[in-house]
């Protein structure tokens, strides 16, 4: 009875070692599991180089000393490399350097020079974001800018603070910026050195596109809370590491279109839609007021939008043309329009200065003398 008592506890005993054993197994196997799934998700963080291509030669350093700054590295992680060995020459116009940039794999490009003129974005943003490319522009306009131009879609304008600002500028960045290597005291230089901040923000969130990216700046930039300003800087000073800390795409804010309207014969009004494709973007709507709405620094919902006057016109993933629309006026109508830019869930982006476009009124050709249009 005693041996019978003993085989049985030994036999437990043996099957306590084995669930000992079996569980010891287990959780070592639970922290190799969790010990690639950390470091999965740490090297998740950080995607395929990016290739940022250099008009010339012109900004170089500085865009290698927000590299720098960043702590990335200019070997294995963000490539620059310049279209040509000689600084400033020759000068590259954007369609040139984007054919340039994509023979040498680049996704984002950088013009230090003067020139700039609102209607680039219009011209190239179909190969743009064909491209998948994103191109950074000195806001050194030769001519003053409409003060309603929109901020681009596909180009990224900036100036040194204390330099031009106006109508389609996106940021400022202040000379002593980060006081490193990427610091300059130029347009030309601080259009560099966002150009590699920018590539360094790509880097570290590979599942961001380049609209994500701006996105994620402007949302962080110092005018950003009271609306878009082209008196200041457009969405005035950046903060990279602000930026850098968001993570989510889906939760940027929503930025509408940069719309471009023009009047021709008839009375009709001709729109250029360059969307802003960020990931929460679900499609480009137009509302038509009566009178000019406010400014409003806060996405919107149909019912909000609507109790401000809005009319629905039209929305770009109905139409076999998304990129242009139009519309014509009755006569001795005036009236005022707003580009949004909807999500998935019925949210609109906010109505910026330059979202408002008009007023346009329709002339008073087959106007009777009561002002009624003929029957």
């Amino acid at each position: 009875m005693f041996k019978k008592s003993m085989r049985v506890v030994s036999e437990r005993a043996g099957i306590t070692s084995v669930c000992i054993l079996s569980r010891r197994r287990l959780f070592s196997l639970v922290a190799v599991v969790l010990f690639i799934f950390v470091c999965a998700a740490r090297f998740s963080q950080a995607g395929a180089p990016v290739k940022l291509r250099i008009n010339t030669r012109h900004g170089i350093e500085n865009a290698q000393g927000a590299v720098n700054d960043a702590g990335l590295s200019l070997t294995t992680q963000i490539s620059v490399t310049a279209s040509s060995e000689h600084n400033g020459h020759p000068y590259l116009p954007p369609d040139r350097l984007l054919a340039d940039g994509l023979a040498h794999g680049a996704t984002i490009l950088s013009s230090s020079f003067s020139g700039w003129n609102f209607l680039y974005d219009s011209a190239g943003y179909q190969e743009l974001t064909d491209g998948g490319v994103v191109h950074v522009y000195a806001y050194e306009p030769q001519h003053p800018q409409p003060l309603q131009a929109p901020p681009p879609a596909v180009f990224v304008t900036v100036n040194k603070i204390g330099g031009t600002t106006g109508g389609g500028i996106e940021f400022g960045v202040p000379t002593t910026y980060m006081n490193g290597k990427g610091k300059s005291s130029t347009p030309s230089g601080v259009t560099a050195q966002l150009a590699g901040l920018m590539a360094c923000l790509k880097y570290r969130h590979p599942s961001w596109n380049w609209f994500d990216v701006k996105a994620a700046l402007r949302a962080t930039a110092s005018n950003f809370a009271t609306g878009y300003d082209p008196h200041t800087y457009g969405y005035g000073v950046i903060d990279y590491q602000a930026a850098n800390a968001l993570a989510d795409a889906e939760k940027l804010p929503l930025f509408g279109p940069a719309t471009v309207a023009g009047r021709l014969a008839g009375d009709r009004l001709v729109f250029r839609i360059n969307a802003f494709k960020q990931r929460r973007r679900f499609t480009d709507v137009l509302f038509k007021f009566p009178s000019r709405p406010s400014p409003l620094p806060k996405e919107l919902t149909l019912k909000e939008i609507t109790a401000m006057g809005g009319s629905y016109l039209f929305s770009s993933y109905l139409s076999r043309e998304p990129s242009s629309w139009s519309y014509r006026l009755s006569p001795l109508e005036t009236v005022y329009f707003v580009w949004f830019t909807q999500d998935g869930h019925g949210n609109y982006s906010r109505i910026e200065s330059y979202s408002i476009l008009g007023p346009f009124t329709g002339n008073t050709k087959g106007v009777n003398e009561a002002g009624v249009p003929p029957a």
